[in-house]
């Protein structure tokens, strides 16, 4: 892959090598990259447990009206607003 990065990011990358640490500007973008990497495969992981628990709900019989689920919502808001420091 090639790849045309803006003058003052292509200076900077340089520099970086440059500087020692890295051998070539290629190690300088991988460990920039690095981060990034692994955050996407945490919002992967999170995107996989929350499809998981989808298909759980849709697969379980139990189902409750909308009335029931804003009671149980407002119950929610209410006990964590008692919790909450704010709430003195």
């Amino acid at each position: 892959m090639t790849l045309r990065l803006p003058k003052d990011i292509d200076a900077l990358v340089q520099a970086r090598a440059d500087a020692g640490g890295f051998a070539t500007a290629e190690e300088v973008l991988r460990d920039a990259m690095r981060p990034w990497l692994e955050a996407e495969q945490r919002r992967q992981e999170d995107l996989r447990v929350i499809r998981e628990k989808i298909a759980q709900g849709d697969a379980d019989s139990t189902d409750i009206g909308a009335d029931e689920v804003s009671a149980r919502l407002d119950r929610l808001a209410v006990s964590i607003a008692k919790t909450s420091p704010d709430a003195a």
